[in-house]
């Protein structure tokens, strides 16, 4: 029942007393349920065209962000990253065909599962993506991979051409609100390498291949202290710039 057609009906019965305050308590409960799913629906977009229609999850700043479902021409179920299937999710084509695995921006990137018919036959392609291409069943050359990133709201990873080996290292900084700062119960932990601090940067040199970091600290939002940490693990030697946003 349309929203605005409950509360005409809701206050008709009101003023003709055919409802006791018990029930009539629970009708504005349901009224409110109601308005608030319809309120989250409709400012909540998913800016894939195909998915976009239907969405039901988390939101943020009018956007699709964490663990969703959107309901178009085809179906996405998993999470989302600025109003694009981002991380783990399962995609259904309108065909009936499907993919489940990893995503990045809005395309397939990484491992997945491809099962699609042809013909009437059933087949299943596993293997990796990348940028929504095929390009294999073995894991594509990478020179890092970032494990986890929580409470971290962007981050960015540059390497840089290694000009001589005495110069490998790996710089971390870290921002709050655009300024780089330097939390004061800040905890690295690496495989190997050597921990060197210049100014608000922090670097990690020495190291051998592959070399596993773990960065954790804590941010005040508002009242309450925010847990952060970074993941990475560097599987080609170089020089690498690390950039962490909160």
């Amino acid at each position: 029942m349309p929203p605005h057609i409950f509360i005409f009906k809701l206050f008709h019965a009101i003023q003709t007393r055919t409802l006791n305050m018990k029930n009539l308590v629970l009708t504005i409960i349901i009224l409110v349920l109601t308005l608030s799913i319809n309120a989250q629906t409709d400012s909540c977009n998913v800016l894939l065209e195909k998915i976009s229609g239907k969405y039901t999850g988390k939101c943020l700043n009018g956007l699709a962000n964490g663990k969703g479902k959107s309901i178009g021409e085809d179906t996405y179920i998993g999470t989302f990253k600025d109003g694009l299937p981002n991380g783990k999710g399962k995609y259904l084509y309108k065909n009936g065909d499907t993919f489940q695995g990893y995503w990045l921006n809005g395309q397939k990137d990484g491992k997945g599962k491809f099962e699609y018919t042809i013909n009437g036959e059933k087949y299943t392609l596993i293997g990796y993506w990348k940028k929504d291409e095929y390009i294999g069943v073995t894991e594509p050359d990478i020179s890092y991979r970032v494990a986890s990133a929580t409470g971290i709201m962007n981050y960015t990873v540059e390497k840089n051409e290694l000009i001589n080996e005495h110069d490998k290292d790996i710089t971390f900084s870290i921002k709050s609100a655009f300024t780089d700062f330097t939390p004061t119960d800040l905890i690295i932990d690496k495989s190997s390498g050597q921990i060197v601090q210049s100014g608000k940067k922090i670097s990690i040199s020495q190291y051998f291949c592959p070399v596993h970091c773990e960065i954790s600290y804590t941010i005040l939002v508002g009242d309450t202290r925010k847990q952060c940490r970074f993941i990475i693990d560097i599987l080609e030697e170089g020089k690498y710039t690390i950039t962490i946003s909160n």
